[in-house]
């Protein structure tokens, strides 16, 4: 957080030619406009990934009920977009304690759709079912494992966009 501060100073201090020893390193890869099939917002996702030379995408099913995308920023993983179904009745808060990234987090929505920080997030996609899935809910989640490396407005609006983008999908159908 500090360090996204630092920047922005260095940018406003640039901009009046008063540059006293700021930089911040670009990305050197391109942001994709999907992930694993999921259309997402390149400016969004940029935010919350590292510097670095080298991105790529690596698609997982670790069990029969959940899937994983992982970005990978110069062959480490930096951010993990999940999708992952639960028993009925199960809340975005149980789901919520699965992940690290969550610890601390608290649920941030009346409608109790999301539980997010500036490093996870958790939201039941709306309306999606499943006949592969009777009987269970669809959450999609989000990880940055990036250090120093948190915003929660751009977790909050790739979560959303990830969540519609899925529940559009056959996932939902």
């Amino acid at each position: 957080m500090i360090e996204r501060r630092v920047a922005e100073v260095c940018v406003l201090l640039t901009a009046f030619s008063m540059l006293v020893g700021c930089s911040r390193e670009k990305q050197g890869y391109e942001v994709p406009s999907a992930l694993c099939g999921a259309t997402v917002n390149r400016g969004v996702v940029s935010d919350l990934l590292p510097t670095g030379n080298r991105i790529e995408t690596e698609e997982k099913h670790p069990v029969y009920r959940r899937s994983e995308c992982q970005v990978n920023v110069d062959g480490k993983a930096a951010l993990t977009l999940s999708q992952e179904w639960w028993e009925d009745g199960d809340t975005v808060v149980d789901v919520a304690a699965s992940v690290p990234q969550l610890e601390s987090a608290r649920l941030t929505d009346d409608a109790g759709t999301y539980v997010g920080s500036g490093t996870g997030a958790v939201m039941k996609v709306a309306d999606c079912t499943s006949p592969d899935h009777p009987n269970h809910t669809l959450f999609t989640g989000l990880q940055v494992h990036a250090d120093d490396v948190s915003d929660d407005a751009a977790v909050k609006k790739l979560i959303t966009s990830y969540s519609q983008s899925v529940a559009d999908s056959d996932t939902c159908r």
